[in-house]
């Protein structure tokens, strides 16, 4: 059933990447010649169309048929693994361009994703672009610089609160949350936090491959020890206000399945759109409607896409079972997510981790006797978390170990999990009935 699933959702995800809509830009009547793509890279060399595997041609088919028409940036990358590299950029051309969320404030929310990653290629891309739609100068400079804009719309400012204290605490307060809901809704709310997702994982390629900027031109972004300001306590502060989950039960043909949430209500499968109740038969047909689907399902359509992405990091990636556990353990630890840390400390244990190493990373400790391959992978994760960059030994030593596909299975597993503890810290996610939380609120998560 899984695999039927998954075609059935590479299938729909292919027929999504060409869809159009009135926000999109104008797709040109014929796709570029694939074999006319210059493809750039350093630590990732850059490839040749007729040296791909087939699929990676799929990949780059669909990037040349879709709104970008072109394959700059992050996708040299992500091509080394490219059947989850495909999904990530289908979920990522619905988040640039299918929300609703008007250009300007998209293009604000990327900026300050790009500055808090230090993502130089990234800034100089989108300053461009933010300035096209809008966007007033000083407005831009205030971000590069590590300061708070004045002069900014109500509506960007209202994104730009989310997204500080979200970047910056990994939490989002009751005040700011209402106000992206009353200005956006839930859905523009969703898209807001995965838009900022998806950069998140754009720049953390672009950084790792340490990807030049064009000929001529130069680094803007300096090196800040705040790169947004600061908000609350960083990554110490709880979750703020007063949690109120919510269960809703519902039975279709059969199968009965409940969903969870508190900031974002649960509907029963008959108060949902079509749209909804489509993603949700799809998820009851695999890997279920736990986790992260109550807050997709507020955004359907980019929902799908994220699922799929999703089944390919939770069931087919290259890297054995332990490794990518560990860098989800990580990556919750990272983010204070509660609810996914529970998850993955019962996956990571059936996985091989130990007891000892799990309990040094939620108490905020390097693991004692790592084995090689376990020290290689923390190495990387932490190292992209913490500095943003990967160094060369650090580098050298994950590709040696899991080879150029490996590095990219990880990176995303990193980074979609990311976008999962957002959608789960901003909930509010309760954990499930007879667990406890197991993640004290830390300002230096990782060692």
């Amino acid at each position: 059933m899984r695999l039927h699933l998954f075609c059935a959702l590479a299938v729909w995800g292919m027929c999504r990447t060409h869809a159009q809509t009135p926000s999109a830009p104008a797709k040109p009547s014929q796709p570029p010649d694939p074999r006319s793509l210059v493809l750039v890279g350093d630590r990732f060399k850059p490839l040749k169309y007729d040296e791909m595997t087939p699929e990676q041609k799929r990949m780059i088919d669909h990037l040349l048929a879709g709104e970008r028409g072109g394959a700059r940036g992050p996708f040299n990358v992500l091509l080394r693994s490219p059947e989850v590299g495909d999904f990530a950029q289908q979920f990522g051309g619905a988040m640039r361009f299918r929300t609703g969320i008007p250009k300007d404030v998209s293009e604000i929310i990327i900026i300050m994703t790009g500055r808090y990653w230090m993502a130089q290629f990234e800034w100089t891309a989108h300053k461009a672009a933010a300035l096209r739609n809008g966007v007033k100068p000083e407005i831009v400079d205030a971000i590069a610089n590590g300061k708070r804009p004045n002069g900014m719309t109500p509506d960007m400012e209202v994104a730009y609160n989310f997204i500080d204290e979200l970047l910056t605490t990994h939490q989002v307060t009751d005040a700011t949350f209402q106000a992206a809901k009353d200005r956006y809704g839930d859905k523009g709310v969703v898209d807001i936090m995965g838009l900022s997702g998806w950069y998140s994982l754009v720049s953390m390629a672009l950084n790792l491959d340490r990807y030049p900027l064009a000929p001529g031109a130069q680094p803007e972004l300096k090196p800040l020890t705040n790169p947004l300001p600061v908000v609350g306590l960083g990554f110490a502060t709880p979750i703020p206000g007063t949690p109120a989950p919510v269960a809703t039960a519902s039975t279709v043909n059969g199968k009965s399945f409940t969903l969870r949430g508190d900031r974002f209500k649960p509907p029963s499968y008959e108060q949902m759109t079509p749209e909804q109740k489509k993603f949700a038969d799809l998820a009851l047909a695999g890997r279920g409607t736990g986790g992260s689907f109550n807050v997709s399902l507020h955004s359907p359509e980019a929902g799908e896409l994220f699922f799929a992405m999703g089944e390919r990091v939770r069931f087919h990636m290259s890297v054995p079972d332990k490794l990518k556990e560990l860098a989800i353990l990580l990556t919750a630890r990272y983010w204070g997510a509660q609810f996914e840390w529970l998850a993955h400390h019962r996956a990571a244990a059936q996985a091989g981790l130990s007891e000892a190493k799990i309990e040094a990373i939620a108490e905020g400790r390097r693991p004692a006797a790592m084995s090689p391959d376990e020290e290689t992978v923390y190495t990387f994760i932490t190292e992209l978390f913490k500095t943003r960059h990967v160094s060369d030994a650090a580098f050298t030593a994950v590709k040696t170990l899991v080879g150029e596909r490996g590095v990219v299975d990880l990176l995303v597993t990193a980074g979609y999990y990311q976008i999962v503890s957002m959608f789960m810290n901003v909930d509010r996610m309760p954990v499930n009935p007879g667990q406890q939380p197991e993640l004290a609120y830390l300002a230096a998560p990782l060692p």
